[in-house]
């Protein structure tokens, strides 16, 4: 079977379309990837025939930091990237999919249904967090009013009632989706945030269980599996300075924030510096910027690697709440402390924080003294490290991964054998 994967978005969005295109290429199927220019070289690298997909988002760091506001970064993204470009993504994405059997998107791909139907192939959605299916009945902490989530404590109707409110807003924002849909003679599908986005052959949640459970108004093909780790190899200069700086003390304390909001990271790692010398633990810095490595101290500065690298060796991680890096953590046994940056940071946070697992700290309260306080809990206090290992135990890459292709394959023998039908 021939598959194209696609994504746009930041690396932390890549990274498990790649994992699932190399599982399904390790299962003898031709794949093939449709991702932002600025990933052609990460694509190729591991071997996967590349094509253009536009937009290329949340790749510099002014845009980053535009796109990237608590309250104003979503609707930025969607009114003045995602949808202005819906023509382009999907001459894009139409010219890839050519000779493909089925395609396999993330998120932001809403154009995929009319490439989908125009091909006459069938498709996969893949959920990366739990935020974006907009559940009323596992409310999510929406990072633009996150006080909704706390009264949904008490009732789903505040969180249905900005439900209902976002429909209508964000419909105004797909206009120039509705105008390519007029053009090609299409239906309009359902809103494409909520509803419209999901796969009726396939809707591939890539989360466990114990972080969110499936909920009633959830689409109806979701399959759920779990976390996709992508496997990748730091630069042998890199590795080697970090296997040394590992082996020759305590496991030490690993401050990332990932791929695209290290871009708008301001003070985070002064702050950082400050409160590793004030508590005395040693610790690795994921800082961003061109590969090199250096030591200062104690503390290891790094421009990105793959987390991989640092996080079994551990002591505890201070992140963005990426799910990326949170699934890291889980997988790892060690602890978090989550600075949420927008997104579906804050929720994925809150679920953390929800584990026993996290404390979630809000960025606007972030100083020395509460890394120091946030430092302690996870290193001085036995239940957080030991619920952390305990999770650990409940993740199986390798079992979810051959899930996650089962249900591809399937859907694919599914809609083959409706048609013949």
């Amino acid at each position: 079977m021939r598959i194209l994967f696609a994504s746009v978005g930041s690396k932390g969005d890549l990274n498990p379309i790649l994992a699932l295109a190399a599982a399904c290429r390790d299962r003898g199927h031709e794949v093939e990837v449709a991702a932002s220019g600025s990933f052609r070289a990460d694509v190729l690298a591991f071997g996967f025939a590349w094509h253009p997909l536009r937009p290329d988002v949340l790749n510099a760091p002014d845009q980053v930091r535009h796109l990237s506001n608590p309250e104003k970064g979503p609707e930025r993204l969607m009114r003045e990237e995602i949808f202005p470009a819906s023509e382009a993504t999907y001459h894009d994405l139409l010219n890839a999919c050519r000779e493909a059997d089925m395609l396999v998107v993330g998120e932001l791909l809403y154009v995929a249904p009319l490439v989908a139907r125009f091909l006459g192939i069938p498709w996969v959605n893949v959920i990366l967090a739990p935020s974006s299916f907009l559940s009323t009945s596992d409310p999510c902490v929406l990072a633009p009013a996150p006080f909704l989530s706390r009264l949904g404590v008490f009732s789903e109707w505040p969180f249905k009632v900005a439900m209902a409110i976002g429909r209508k807003v964000t419909e105004t924002w797909a206009a120039p989706l509705r105008q390519l849909e007029q053009r090609l003679g299409c239906p309009p599908m359902a809103n494409p945030i909520f509803e419209g986005k999901h796969s009726p052959d396939l809707v591939l949640a890539l989360f466990p269980e114990f972080l969110a459970a499936r909920q009633p108004d959830w689409p109806p093909k979701v399959v759920q599996t779990g976390f996709a780790y992508f496997q990748q190899r730091a630069h042998p200069q890199t590795a080697e300075e970090i296997h040394r700086f590992l082996e020759t003390g305590p496991p030490p304390v690993v401050f990332t924030l990932g791929s695209a909001v290290v871009m708008m990271a301001d003070d985070f790692y002064d702050l950082a510096a400050a409160a590793v010398g004030q508590f005395g633990c040693r610790a690795v810095f994921l800082t961003g910027g061109r590969e090199s490595v250096r030591v200062v101290g104690n503390i290891l500065h790094a421009s990105y690697v793959p987390l991989e690298s640092v996080f079994p060796k551990a002591a505890a991680a201070v992140h963005h709440g990426g799910i990326g890096s949170c699934a890291m953590a889980l997988r790892c046994g060690i602890p978090s402390l989550v600075i949420p940056f927008g997104y579906d940071q804050p929720d994925n946070g809150a679920r953390m924080e929800r584990l026993g697992v996290a404390r979630v700290v809000p960025r606007h309260r972030l100083t020395a003294r509460v890394l120091v306080k946030g430092l302690r809990t996870m290193l001085e206090e036995d239940g957080m490290k030991s619920r952390a290992r305990c999770l650990a135990r409940r993740i199986d890459p390798e079992t979810d991964m051959r899930r996650s292709v089962e249900a591809i394959e399937n859907a694919a023998k599914s809609r083959k054998s409706h048609c013949v039908g």
